[in-house]
């Protein structure tokens, strides 16, 4: 249990901040939208400027995670609307408190090492500060927020939902059964409660499958592990069925979700909704990924399809979301209908591609937290690249130096000379500093945790005894 989640200090005083139409006024009025037509691909793309602007009223925000690329997405996105952005992160020197929109960085307990001692802090130096608002990108951090919303509302606004509803997002589980109702198209999923149910059907299922938790992000004790999808996960046999559908329910405590494998391209359908209803809508396809069989998308553009739309805003309406969202699909190669692949109820990876086409999802979550709602806004310029270059399209390049032709690798990697970074930018050099130390420090992580598997592997094998934040 990590706590009390309503907050025990009965003595302890709520900030009381301007609402409604004071703050509106502050933030502007009402927007002006208008339509975009599809640019010609010869032509370098140049972002809209966003329809909403502040008028330099005062405010300030506390954004967490400050090594991840969405943290700096929203640094620099509030940053430039006059908002005072402090940031941040289990080390010195992170990727966003190097932004010259940042002017606070402050060092916190890593949430991946404990996440009670990370509420606590959060909790104490909320209440020390005066902060309009508290953003997050990561699972491990936001997660724990919404677990603790109740408390932290007492000293600031947390734009996510409570957290039952953002288990319907992190709970795959929930998420296909809330699709299915909702008529949206899944993969072929079949859902077990036991080893015994899945001995049942398991000559009935059609291979290859995918085999994966039903959560990524779990909990033993106040500390997050993930089960991420690998090689191991993709079955294409019956007699390889038990062996892994054992080890995730040995891991995770709840037997994992078993689907079919669609093949084909992955896409990405953002949104900002107000419980359900569509406010701000974006788009984008996978160019690039790493690891190059299934992962992050270190290049991708901007794109609009309606089959990707109308699915997205019907399983966003069903499970009535408030905030930002990205619905992720891949498109069939064997018949092109779009298949749910999963939501993520925060920020993604990729801010930064909306961000650099006009669309500021941060600036419009600030103004549905504050204002309560925004004027829609539903039109971008399609063909509009963005890259992760440091680090992520150089793995990718590395990789496929090894898995295909250079010249044809090389070529690819050099294919969109006019993408914008995710990091790297001339109007804001020193993150990018940031993020190749916060790179030394993971891969420094990541040895010491392959040192300590191989060293004490009965730990791994031991069963959990509690998974989620209660």
């Amino acid at each position: 249990m990590l706590g009390d989640r309503q907050g025990g200090d009965a003595d302890r005083y709520r900030r009381q901040r301007p609402r409604g139409g004071q703050e509106s006024a502050a933030l502007g009025g009402p927007a002006v939208y208008r339509t975009v037509q599809q640019p010609s691909p010869r032509k370098r793309l140049q972002p809209l400027r966003s329809p909403v602007q502040t008028t330099g009223a005062y405010m300030r925000v506390f954004v967490t995670d400050g090594g991840e690329r969405a943290s700096l997405a929203i640094a620099r996105s509030l940053g430039r609307r006059g908002i005072e952005v402090h940031t941040g992160e289990h080390y010195r020197m992170s990727t966003s408190s190097l932004s010259k929109h940042v002017t606070k960085s402050v060092v916190h307990p890593d949430p991946q090492e404990d996440c009670h001692a990370f509420i606590t802090w959060l909790e104490d130096f909320l209440q020390q500060e005066d902060y309009d608002a508290i953003y997050a990108s990561r699972e491990i951090t936001t997660l724990p927020i919404s677990y603790y919303k109740t408390r932290l509302e007492r000293y600031t606004r947390v734009p996510y939902p409570d957290y039952d509803r953002m288990l319907l997002t992190q709970d795959k589980a929930r998420t296909f059964r809330a699709a299915i109702e909702a008529g949206v198209p899944v993969p072929k999923t079949y859902f077990v409660e036991s080893m015994d149910d899945l001995a049942e059907i398991e000559g009935e299922i059609e291979y290859p499958v995918v085999v994966k938790s039903r959560s990524k992000t779990l909990w033993r004790d106040g500390r997050p592990f993930t089960l991420k999808v690998t090689d191991e996960n993709y079955v294409k046999t019956r007699e390889q069925l038990p062996g892994i559908a054992a080890k995730i329910l040995e891991r995770s405590g709840k037997m994992p979700l078993i689907q079919e494998y669609i093949p084909g391209e992955g896409y990405g359908v953002e949104m900002l909704t107000h419980h359900g209803e569509p406010r701000v809508l974006f788009m984008h396809r996978r160019l690039r990924e790493y690891p190059v069989a299934g992962g992050v998308s270190t290049m991708r553009e901007s794109i609009y399809r309606e089959d990707l739309h109308k699915p997205a805003v019907r399983l966003l309406e069903k499970l009535r979301w408030h905030g930002v969202a990205m619905v992720e699909f891949k498109v069939d190669a064997r018949d092109g209908t779009p298949k749910l692949m999963e939501v993520n109820g925060r920020f993604w990876g990729s801010l930064a591609l909306p961000v650099a086409a006009g669309v500021d999802f941060p600036y419009y979550l600030h103004r549905l937290v504050c204002e309560g709602d925004v004027a829609p806004a539903m039109e971008y310029p399609v063909g509009v690249r963005c890259r992760w270059l440091v680090t992520g399209d150089l793995l990718w390049l590395a990789s496929s130096l090894k898995s295909r032709k250079k010249g044809a690798a090389v070529r690819e990697f050099l294919r969109y000379p006019d993408a914008y970074d995710d990091i790297l930018s001339l109007d804001d050099p020193l993150p990018a500093l940031g993020m190749m130390r916060g790179s030394l420090r993971g891969l420094t992580y990541s040895v010491k945790q392959m040192v300590a598997r191989s060293r004490n592997r009965r730990l791994l094998e031991t069963p959990r005894t509690s998974y989620a934040l209660k």
